[in-house]
Parts: structure tokens; C-alpha cells; sequence
């Protein structure tokens, strides 16, 4: 590279000064163009107005006519029929108004329509120089447009009287057509900016208006610009305004055909140069061939040195690379002692450790503790001594989750210290580690920073006994008043009931003993929960044979708080029914049925208490406290429903239990 740095040293100004040179020729070329574009211009001007001249000078002769002078129309009127015979002129004498005299295309006698009158400008030129050459304009009853010349005539009485000749544009045009230079398209322009002649296109164009951004160019006597033309084709042109019709002449050239000569010097300017350069570059290979094999080899010597891999000493003519492959050689051993010492002390710590020289902290390098934790493979090779990207977590402090950009070893690579902070990592395969870590950058001498290192201590198994501590006690505190609020409430309830107090006594200890049994069951279950059908079984069971139950139900699993309010609504069904339903004689019986219904919110259990054989039941005056149980717990919009029927059969209970909840 530094050799074809210095050929490019000695081409690059030769190319420079080319360039400068080219940029000089276009310029004059430019000028040239322009220049020849003026001048073409005002040489189509000079040929349009001899023909406009002509026209004023039979209009001169014509206006001495003795006929005119003395009035006689008619014989005017046949000689300038006579004039123009066989041509495509037409001669009309007209006053200033909108009246026409006589017009050599109409028979004298015959009623002359009135004219346009003459424009402001007209008037103006014929008050001062006797003359104008009007715009273009269409001829009465046709799509011919022509052009006009006209002189002010004096009349025999009265105002003066305008003689005029018209002739159709594409006389101008074929007047104009030898004074073209090839490869030009010159246009011919009225006042008003519309076309009166073109050298191409002429019948499409003629009477036509010019594009306004073309139009708007052409200020004062003359000049040069570019622009669009109606085929949308930018254009060089050059202009002239003639001082005798007003008219402007336009001399357009392509502005690519303009550039042409340019862009065919750039070609074999630039054409020449990259063939000097790839011969260049071609002898710059040759010679410097040898040096291009000893850097390689050389970079494949210091980039084992970067791998900590073995460097093999270097064989080359040329010294000064020998003698930097022999000190990376001694390098290599030097690093390799201190690595393997370096590794065993931090395979030794326990502690996770990272290294980073990645400005980013993309890429780390960790120690063996470091892979464990992180669930990576830990031999050698992917242990410590070897740059790897850091793999994708989630870390999270204080309750936000922080980016990489803020994380310890990325702050110590912008010269952050880190001490003790607690941070909890997200691993890929959804484990999670809560780890206590410093960070320090690694300054140069100099004061600049070459990498950074993290130290982290894995502190997840205290983590997790501190929240499961706070857990137990919260849990314990929890079920503590749970248990109290229903031991009040079934004693409030029960002596509020109680006819007796010995009834109170009674009916307070087998409902307290039906709680404890719930309270076994969840115990069993580590307060998990308990099996819908164990529980129905627990609260009928010490009561009355089973062999009177019907009970059949799918496999249903009850949350703590659910699981004890059923166990405490089945013992207030028993005890009814063993005292006023079907359990009160040898004939009657109960039968249990539950299912899972499943909504698209959440999911509900139907369950039916439905009792057979018995005496006939009725509502009672008022509500005891099972029905109180049953519809505080049950009877919601978050629990779920209880309705109760008291058939000629028995009672019926229906439970609607919203799980979810």
C-alpha cells in the first residue's frame, strides 16, 4: 500500500493538473458556444427583418398611390390586388378604430367585418416612427396564423389611415432556414412570447405560447442561458431582440451536445490515466512482492501472540521483519508464564471474574467461576486467555432493568469505579443469579484506559433465603389471622344461633373440629390445597356412614382459602340433614355430583347437595348459620353463586365456585 501510495503521489498531479486544463476547456467552450449561439441569433435577425423591410418597402411604394391621395378606393383597391397577385400576401387599408377600407382578399364593394383594433404598442410605434410589426395572429376564419407590417398612411380626409401587409408565418420561416447552422433549432418570438416561426417543428408551434420558465430568460438586447425546451431537453441558448419588430430570435443548442466535446477529453483523459496507474500498480506488485510475504507472515506471527497461541520464529531476507518476528517469539513465552500463573490463581478465587479490552464490553474474557455461573462450558479453551462475546441476559437493579451500556464492566470502561452493587441476572435458559459485583478500569501510565475488570460474588442462595424467610413469616402471619376471623366468626355465629348453652358448647366443638380436620388436610399439602372429593369425605365421614352418599365428580383441586370454606359448608349440610333432612331416618339419602365448567375468563366448579328419603323440609323463619355460611362465602360476584330449594323431595343446594378467584 505504501508503494501504490507513492505512485498514486506522482500520478495524482499529473491528473490534477489535466483536470485543471480540461476545466479551462470547457469553460472556453462554453463561452464559444454561447458566443456562436449569440451570433446565430442575430444573424436570423438581420435575415427576418430584411424580409420585414421588404415588406415595409411595397407598402412605402404602395402608399404614394396617386388613387389613395385622391380617394378612389376601387382603383386602389385593384392595384394592390395587382401587387399581391399569386402570392400569400394580403394588403388591408383599415382606420385606427375596428373598420377595414379595403382588403385585397375581399371584392371592393363587399361589406368589410370589422378588425381588431390595433394594440396600445402599435399605436405607440406608429405615432413615433410611422411603423409596426405586429404580433403573430391567427387569419379571420381560418387556422393560418401570419404576421403583419404596417405604415400610417395620410387620408384624403379625416385621421390618418394604417396600410398593411401580412404574410403567413411559415414565410418567415422559410426565410430564416438557410441562415440555421446545422444541428441548431432556432425560434422566432413575438412580443408576448409567442412563437412565430421555428426551424423545426414550425406548424406545430407557430402562434403557439413559449414555456414561461423559457420565456422569462430572454431580458434585454441579448444574452445567454439554459433552460427546458417543450420536449423537456435542456437547452443552451443564445438570444437577440430586434430593435426595428421587437421580436426575440433564439439559437438553441442541446446542452449534451454542448458537453460532448468535454465528456470525449474526460474519456480518454481519464482512460489514459487509469491505464498509467493499473501499469503502475502492475510494476508496484512486482517489486514489492517480497515485502507483501514477509508482512503476512509476519501478521500471522502477531496475531498468534493476540491468541496466545505459539509463535514460530520467522526465516526472510529481509532483517528488520526477522527481527521483530524473534521478539514476538520471546514475547509469546514471557506471556504464556504469567498466563498460566494468572490462571491459576483465578481458577483458585471464588469469585466470578471478567476482563474486557472491548470498548463496547462485547467481547469479555472469564474465569471459571465466571462460566459456571453463567452456564457456560468450562475447560481451558473456553475458560480464561480467550476473548468471547458475552452472552444475551437480562439484568435487573433497584426493580429496573438496566442495559448493557450500564452495567459494571461497561461503567468501568468509561472510567467508573463500581463497589458492591447488587444486580440480578436473567440467563437465556431462564435461570436466575443475583450477584454482588465491583468494577475497576485498567489505566495505561499514560492515564488512558486499556480495558476493564469485574469481580462478582455469587450471593443468589442468600437472596433466596432472605425472601424465603420473608415469605414464611408473612405466610405464617397470614394464616394466623385467616384462622382467627374464622374462629370468631363460627363462635359469634354459633352462640348468636344457640338455644342453649349446652347446644352452643356442641355445636361450637364439632365446628371447630371440622375446621382443624380442613386444616390437617391443607397441612398434609403444605397449604397447596386440597382434593375436592378428600375434603367431602373428611367433613361427612365422621357424621354418618358413607354408604348413604352418592357422590361422583371428576378430579378437582381446591385452593387453601376455597377448600375451607367447603369443608365448613359440607359440615353445616350434614349436620341440617342428620337433624331435619334425609339423614334424620333409616330411608333417606344425599347425592354429591361436581364437573368443571370452563368459561373464557376462568374456570368454575358446579356442585349439587341433593337429599332424598327424607321428611319434608321447608325454609326456615330464619336464616341459621349455615345459610349465612353459604351465601356470605359462596354468593358473590367475585366467589361465585349457592341457591337453595326445598323440594317435596329434600333439599337441593347448588354451588357455582368461580376457581379463578
Amino acid at each position: 500500500m505504501h508503494l501504490l501510495g507513492l505512485i498514486a503521489a506522482a500520478i495524482v498531479p499529473v491528473w490534477l493538473f489535466a483536470a485543471y486544463l480540461l476545466v479551462q476547456f470547457a469553460l472556453r467552450e462554453r463561452d464559444r458556444i454561447e458566443h456562436e449561439a449569440v451570433q446565430t441569433a442575430r444573424q436570423v435577425s438581420l435575415v427576418v427583418e430584411g424580409e420585414l423591410f421588404n415588406l415595409q418597402t411595397v407598402l412605402n411604394g404602395l402608399s404614394k398611390s396617386a388613387a389613395l391621395s385622391k380617394g378612389d378606393l376601387q382603383a386602389f383597391h385593384d392595384q394592390a390586388v395587382n401587387l399581391v397577385w399569386g402570392t400569400d400576401r394580403v394588403i388591408v387599408l383599415r382606420d385606427l378604430g375596428r373598420n377595414q377600407l379595403m382588403n385585397t382578399e375581399i371584392g371592393y364593394g363587399t361589406s368589410l367585418p370589422p378588425v381588431e383594433p390595433i394594440t396600445d404598442h402599435d399605436r405607440q410605434r406608429l405615432q413615433t416612427s410611422g411603423l409596426f410589426v405586429s404580433d403573430v395572429f391567427a387569419a379571420a376564419g381560418s387556422k393560418d396564423y401570419r404576421v403583419a407590417v404596417g405604415v400610417r398612411v395620410p387620408a384624403p380626409k379625416g385621421e390618418d389611415l394604417i396600410l398593411s401587409i401580412s404574410v403567413p408565418t411559415s414565410r418567415i420561416r422559410n426565410v430564416m432556414m438557410p441562415a440555421v447552422p446545422e444541428g441548431w433549432t432556432v425560434g422566432v418570438g413575438d412580443r408576448e412570447g409567442h412563437f412565430v416561426a421555428r426551424s423545426k417543428l414550425h406548424e406545430e408551434m407557430t402562434g403557439k405560447p413559449g414555456l414561461p420558465e423559457y420565456v422569462e430568460k430572454v431580458v434585454g438586447r441579448s444574452g445567454s442561458f439554459t433552460s427546458r425546451n417543450l420536449e423537456g431537453i435542456t437547452l443552451l441558448a443564445g438570444y437577440y431582440r430586434s430593435s426595428y419588430s421587437d421580436w426575440f430570435f433564439t439559437a438553441n443548442l442541446p446542452l449534451s451536445t454542448a458537453k460532448a466535446p468535454l465528456w470525449r477529453s474526460l474519456i480518454a483523459i481519464s482512460g489514459i490515466g487509469l491505464l498509467s496507474l493499473l501499469v503502475s500498480m502492475a510494476l508496484g506488485y512486482i517489486f514489492a512482492k517480497r515485502f507483501i510475504g514477509a508482512t503476512a507472515q509476519l501478521s500471522a506471527r502477531a496475531q498468534a501472540l493476540g491468541h496466545g497461541q505459539k509463535v514460530e520464529p520467522l526465516h526472510s531476507s529481509i532483517a528488520e521483519f526477522a527481527t521483530i518476528a524473534d521478539a514476538m517469539v520471546d514475547a509469546e513465552r514471557a506471556i504464556a508464564t504469567r498466563r498460566t500463573e494468572l490462571e491459576a490463581v483465578l481458577d483458585t478465587v471464588p469469585a466470578a471474574v471478567w476482563f474486557t479490552y472491548d470498548p463496547k464490553a462485547l467481547q469479555v474474557i472469564r474465569n471459571r467461576f465466571a462460566a459456571e455461573l453463567m452456564g457456560l462450558p468450562t475447560e481451558a479453551s473456553k475458560s480464561f486467555g480467550q476473548p468471547e462475546h458475552v452472552i444475551d441476559t437480562v439484568a435487573v437493579k433497584d426493580g429496573h432493568v438496566v442495559s448493557r451500556e450500564d452495567r459494571p464492566l461497561s461503567r468501568a470502561m468509561r472510567g467508573e469505579l463500581v463497589d458492591q452493587e447488587e444486580f440480578a441476572y436473567t440467563l437465556p435458559s431462564g435461570v436466575e443469579r443475583f450477584l454482588l459485583s465491583s468494577a475497576r478500569p485498567i489505566r495505561h501510565p499514560g492515564g488512558a484506559i486499556l480495558g476493564a475488570v469485574q469481580i462478582s460474588l455469587d450471593i443468589t442462595e442468600r437472596k433466596r433465603g432472605e425472601e424465603h424467610r420473608r415469605l414464611l413469616a408473612n405466610e405464617l402471619n397470614h394464616r394466623v389471622k385467616n384462622t382467627l376471623a374464622v374462629v370468631q366468626s363460627i363462635a359469634a355465629q354459633t352462640i348468636r344461633n344457640a338455644t342453649s348453652l349446652t347446644e352452643a358448647q356442641r355445636t361450637l366443638s364439632s365446628r371447630l373440629i371440622s375446621l382443624a380436620k380442613a386444616h390437617d388436610l391443607l397441612t398434609q399439602q403444605n397449604w397447596s390445597g386440597a382434593d375436592l372429593n378428600d375434603l367431602i369425605l373428611g367433613s361427612i365421614m365422621p357424621h354418618v356412614p358413607i354408604e348413604r352418599f352418592q357422590i361422583s365428580g371428576e378430579p378437582v383441586w381446591l385452593p387453601p382459602n376455597i377448600a375451607l370454606s367447603v369443608a365448613l359448608a359440607f359440615h353445616e349440610l350434614t349436620t341440617n340433614a342428620i337433624k331435619y333432612g334425609s339423614l334424620s331416618n333409616p330411608t333417606g339419602r344425599v347425592c354429591i355430583r361436581w364437573s368443571l365448567v370452563s368459561h373464557k375468563q376462568h374456570r368454575c366448579l358446579d356442585l349439587d347437595w341433593r337429599e332424598t328419603g327424607g321428611p319434608r323440609v321447608g325454609p326456615g323463619g330464619r336464616k341459621g348459620f349455615g345459610t349465612q355460611l353459604l351465601e356470605r362465602v359462596f354468593d358473590s360476584d367475585k366467589s361465585g353463586s349457592v341457591a337453595l330449594k326445598f323440594e317435596e323431595s329434600g333439599l337441593i343446594c347448588e354451588f357455582r365456585v368461580i376457581l379463578s378467584h
